[in-house]
């Protein structure tokens, strides 16, 4: 037989945090979507730094961002025109 099962072995505890719960969605307004769109389609906007501000992920953003865009509901500023940003209902 090998000498080791008869050694005393020491061992050591390890304990952790519970996982933080997932926050509860917030639903948000179709007027706050267009105010924190609209911030984004001015001249020299980051997106990822307006999401982080408002605290949306980026990637929500781009998505209210990009099915704006398709659906016609949200016109980007043009340089040529200088016309604000309309939302249609």
């Amino acid at each position: 037989m090998n000498d080791s099962v008869n050694q005393s072995r020491s061992f050591e505890v390890l304990t952790a945090e519970p996982v933080r719960r997932r926050r509860k969605p917030r639903d948000w307004s179709d007027d706050e979507k267009a105010r924190i769109v609209a911030a984004t389609l001015q001249p020299g906007a980051n997106v990822s730094a307006v999401a982080r501000s408002e605290g949306l992920d980026p990637s929500q953003l781009y998505g209210w961002r990009r099915k704006a865009l398709a659906s016609g509901v949200v016109a980007p500023l043009t340089e040529r025109t200088g016309k604000e940003i309309k939302f249609a209902r």
